[in-house]
């Protein structure tokens, strides 16, 4: 895990100021070493120490520190979080002399091993042991044809100055690793974070207007590519972004390189169960591999305690099961402490454990901190929960978390989907199953769902048939923006007409990027990486192919999850029916002890 930087000189060359600037000031992605390299057409690439190049990496590899001044048309930067090979070997960029092919990269391949041997018959000899060198000759030996073999988070930044030279920016199937770009003054900047954009020559905040509206209004954020700055974009999960340096005209393509295509299932509810259990189970063994410990965020939830359960198993293959440290946020007040659950989890899987206790006091303290480090705004303090878990880790000195982010998104962990489910069913002609599921809410919720299922119907019907419903029963259709949509070769709809097509609206377009930005801005302030098994994509495109009965079935959401880890986690994990997460006394803190700072603030801020 890391972070890297780009600066592509359209027409001419400039000097590395900002690209200096710009790594400085995201230390905390990685403290462990610090590398650049400059190209010019016509020339080789040149690798530069930095003034945080580890001191084992400047003896072996003596490089001559990059001084401000120096002229390139193209430079890369990379700060380093040591994970895997924690030798100068796995110091970046990253160059493969006969073909100069350069890059810098942030992230985990997790199944590099197995592309490694796919090289090795091809006659490719590695110098390391780290997924960057695997992923660097992936992309000399196939170009953008690797990006299908990848197994893993991941942003990274390709100079290939082949054929006259080109900038490939690409980042992830679903974005779980960040990667931001803008054109200012002549150049075009590709970074992790968007305060290495903010700290460029020439740089003026322009504030985006919609995104403001947005958040103001409905809370929602990282909805699309756009950002708070009209002038910086992010680049969605599954792209990529080509500049063509003969050219010269400056010009950022970006092509879509991966469409998720759910796998419909057609075995029965047993076989899938199987196989729900088994490619989890692979996911957390890849997302263990590592050559620092690997520690696991436990809310006491159904996901993180899966994660953690699932986590012992591959510590028993490997003959170290205690060897898993969990860190849990807990409460004074029982209404948002969870440490009863986790503790359950904690037995079962001899963890040792560690609690971390956040507070409004803390709150007050950290909160610009927390705020500088996402950049852009969020919407709860929940926000502020997970960044102590990530701090606790920190305390114990874990460098890698794996946790359960991912799950509700696939599999109707959030209340809110029932209009779907019906509307589905309704279109389908299954009203038996309509009227099963209505009488199953009642029984959890102690009253039938009408409002779902009139707006299921009236989603059904045609528009003139509104006038029929009482006006205190018509639902109204909120007026249906275009930053609201995600991309339309994956979903026509934002008002959805089945269950299936708002979960995978809630992966690509909103709530999972919003959720992956926070983790990774919160992990990372702490130079922590953290891994989410849930989202392997071979376990997304299963999960989103099931039969809905399979994930939401008789009020139980997250029904084949319960059903896979029956036997694997406690019994009193996998019964739970009430939905928590990073739970903060938010409610408490705003009419109690926190009301005069909030007011405050407010007030300022206006």
């Amino acid at each position: 895990m890391c972070g890297i930087l780009s600066i592509v000189n359209i027409k001419t060359n400039g000097t590395s100021h900002d690209l200096l600037r710009a790594s400085s000031i995201i230390r905390h992605r990685g403290p462990d070493d610090e590398g650049f390299l400059t190209w010019t057409p016509g020339g080789k690439p040149k690798i530069w120490a930095g003034g945080d190049t580890a001191k084992s990496t400047f003896d072996h590899y003596k490089y001559e520190y990059l001084a401000p001044e120096t002229e390139f048309r193209v430079a890369l930067g990379h700060r380093r979080l040591s994970i895997l090979d924690l030798s100068p070997a796995g110091h970046q960029p990253m160059v493969h002399a006969e073909t100069g092919v350069s890059m810098v990269f942030n992230g985990e391949i997790y199944n590099f091993a197995e592309i490694k041997l796919e090289l090795e018959a091809k006659g490719y000899t590695f110098y390391s042991h780290s997924d960057s060198e695997v992923l660097l000759l992936a992309w000399v030996e196939w170009g953008k044809a690797c990006l299908p073999k990848l197994n893993g988070m991941f942003s990274f930044v390709i100079l290939d100055p082949r054929n006259g030279g080109k900038v490939f920016a690409i980042r992830d199937r679903f974005g779980v690793k960040p990667l931001y770009w803008t054109k200012l003054n002549g150049r075009v900047i590709f970074c992790s974070e968007i305060k290495q954009i903010r700290v460029a020559d020439g740089y003026r905040l322009s504030i985006n207007k919609e995104k403001v509206f947005q958040y103001l209004a409905h809370g929602l954020v990282d909805t699309d590519e756009q950002t708070f700055d009209t002038e910086v974009y992010q680049l969605k999960g599954g792209t990529f972004a080509e500049i063509d340096l003969v050219s010269g005209n400056g010009d950022v393509k970006i092509e879509r390189w991966y469409h998720l295509k759910p796998k419909a299932w057609t075995g029965t509810e047993a076989l899938a169960i199987d196989n729900f259990r088994a490619l989890l189970q692979d996911s957390v063994r890849l997302r263990m591999r590592a050559d620092v410990p690997v520690g696991s965020c436990l809310s006491g939830g159904v996901d993180s305690s899966a994660i953690v359960c699932l986590a012992r198993r591959v510590l028993e293959d490997l003959g170290d099961h205690k060897g898993q440290k969990t860190v849990t946020a807990c409460y004074s007040d029982p209404r948002f402490d969870e440490w009863k659950f986790a503790e359950e989890v904690v037995k079962q899987t001899e963890a040792e454990p560690h609690r971390i206790f956040p507070s409004f006091d803390r709150l007050t303290k950290e909160f610009e901190t927390l705020l500088w480090h996402q950049d852009d705004p969020f919407p709860s303090t929940s926000m502020f929960s997970q960044w102590c878990v990530f701090a606790g880790a920190a305390e114990v000195h874990l460098k890698v978390m794996i946790d359960g982010q991912g799950s509700d998104e696939q599999l109707a962990g959030y209340g809110g989907n029932d209009l779907a489910l019906y509307t589905g069913l309704l279109k389908k002609g299954k009203y038996g199953a309509l009227w099963s599921e209505s009488r199953n809410f009642k029984k959890t919720k102690g009253h039938y769902p009408i409002g779902f299922v009139l707006g299921a119907l009236q989603e059904c019907l045609p528009k003139w048939s509104l006038k029929m419903f009482p006006a205190k029963y018509r639902v109204v259709k909120p007026e249906i923006r275009s930053w609201l949509k995600v991309p339309t070769e994956q979903i026509q709809r934002a008002q959805y007409d089945s269950l299936q097509s708002g979960l995978i609206a809630q992966v690509l377009g909103t709530p999972l990027p919003s959720l992956l930005r926070f983790e990774d801005r919160s992990s990372m302030a702490w130079s922590i990486e953290s891994r989410v098994p849930f989202m392997d994509y071979r376990f997304v495109e299963f999960t989103l192919g099931l039969p809905e009965n399979f994930v939401y079935k008789d009020g139980l959401r997250k029904t084949i999850l319960r059903k896979a880890m029956r036997g694997v986690m406690p019994d009193m994990i996998v019964d739970r029916t009430d939905k928590m997460g990073f739970v903060t006394p938010e409610e408490l803190w705003l009419r109690e002890e926190g009301t005069a700072w909030f007011r405050e603030r407010v007030t300022t801020t206006l």
